[in-house]
């Protein structure tokens, strides 16, 4: 079996494994299935190490999880290449879904088709609120600052704000927790970043704030949303839905760069494609075309790559760290009340008659019982188009 890899076959492996990435947080099995027992290039209890430490900094799971081999691989180069072949195929994708969604404004079929996949997006927020609420509201101090979280997001409190309350408020409400009751210590890392590790990282990190300030030359506006995206992927504590609201706030609500219902939209198409949830590449081609595309996704993604990258020589100590632990229940927590507002938010304007009531609930319960969300979505689009596009509903 192959043990080094090379960074061509590295970056033709995960490209395959983005083109048939469905089922979110499920493909940490493909990925490990392929690093693990295909090719033996990691030991399971160092795969089993790094998925631990990537739950406490920010980043969706599934892409952390991709640097994380490319890097015990092939160090920065590996994790930047592994990276870049998993996400191509979603952000292809759905940059070409987005060109077809805002060139067929004036079509018969948009309205109806997207009428029934926005009901179905708010059964998926549904469906993620309770699969991510139950393993992070397990306590009565979970609950009530994600409530808190909820009503401080309603009346429209500053993020930031929100988001430094609920830790203050966890280090208040567990206080007396004892060490042990809350996460067990993880074994010393061998990691350890090379020089020349650190050289290409900075000449990475000089590449991308180059190009955000060239962006700045061709459209100011372009960049503000860069840097406003960037800051959403410092804040993206669990990925996948968690950071849907913190978009919405900024996109939506706080700058009106697309309407609620593109927004709701553009996560029906992202359901589509395979790989992560690309919604930056939705908002960012409405915004910029394509530049605005690869400008939005890699601010949103350079912020968490980088810090774990940095942070992995550490992840022994961080993660025995209470403080640092308690930071992240409380601002998980906060994060299952901004998903509720969101929650609310969809289904105020997805829900305008019976039929879609009906079909969330349809999919909700196909969700429940593990139907795949590409058949659902297929499904669901059918029927819309049949309900109130063929009949006239």
């Amino acid at each position: 079996m192959e043990t080094i890899p090379s960074l061509s076959s590295l970056f033709i492996r995960f490209l395959k494994l983005g083109s048939t990435a469905y089922g979110g947080p499920a493909m940490i099995g493909q990925i490990k299935q392929a690093a693990v027992k295909e090719c033996g290039w990691l030991k399971e209890e160092d795969f089993l190490q790094g998925l631990a430490f990537i739950q406490t900094i920010p980043g969706g799971t599934v892409p952390q999880m991709v640097a994380y081999v490319g890097y015990r691989l092939r160090g920065i180069p590996g994790a930047l290449a592994s990276t870049v072949a998993y996400l191509l195929p979603s952000f292809l994708t759905l940059v070409f879904l987005s060109i077809i969604y805002f060139k067929t404004r004036t079509f018969w079929f948009r309205e109806p088709l997207f009428k029934g996949l926005s009901a179905i997006v708010v059964a998926v927020v549904l469906s993620a609120c309770l699969t991510l609420g139950k393993p992070i509201l397990r306590d009565w101090q979970a609950i009530v600052i994600s409530i808190l979280s909820f009503i401080g997001f309603f009346f429209r409190v500053n993020v930031l704000v929100i988001l430094a309350s609920a830790a203050l408020a966890a280090f208040l409400l567990y206080r007396k927790e004892k060490e042990s009751e809350v996460s067990p210590r993880f074994e010393r890392s061998t990691l350890e970043i090379k020089r020349g590790d650190l050289y290409f990282l900075g000449l990475l990190g000089a590449l991308i704030s180059s190009g955000f300030a060239v962006s700045y030359f061709i459209d100011p506006q372009l960049t503000y949303l860069g840097l406003r995206l960037a800051k959403i992927g410092t804040l993206m504590f669990g990925g996948g839905f968690t950071v849907i609201p913190l978009i919405q706030y900024e996109v939506v609500d706080e700058f009106h760069w697309i309407t609620t219902k593109e927004f709701l939209d553009g996560i029906a198409l992202g359901q589509l494609t395979p790989g992560p949830m690309m919604i930056t590449a939705f908002i960012g081609n409405q915004h910029s075309g394509l530049l605005g595309a690869v400008v939005a996704t890699v601010a949103l993604m350079s912020p968490s790559f980088f810090m774990l990258l940095l942070l992995l020589p550490y992840h022994d100590w961080l993660r025995s760290r209470k403080p640092v632990r308690t930071v992240e229940r409380g601002v998980l927590a906060s994060f299952i009340g901004m998903l509720g507002l969101v929650l609310y938010n969809f289904g105020k304007t997805a829900f305008t008659d019976i039929p879609t009531v009906l079909i969330a609930f349809a999919a909700f319960l196909a969700l429940a019982r593990r139907v795949g969300l590409p058949w659902i979505i297929l499904a669901g689009g059918a029927l819309s188009l049949i309900l109130f596009g063929l009949t006239g509903s």
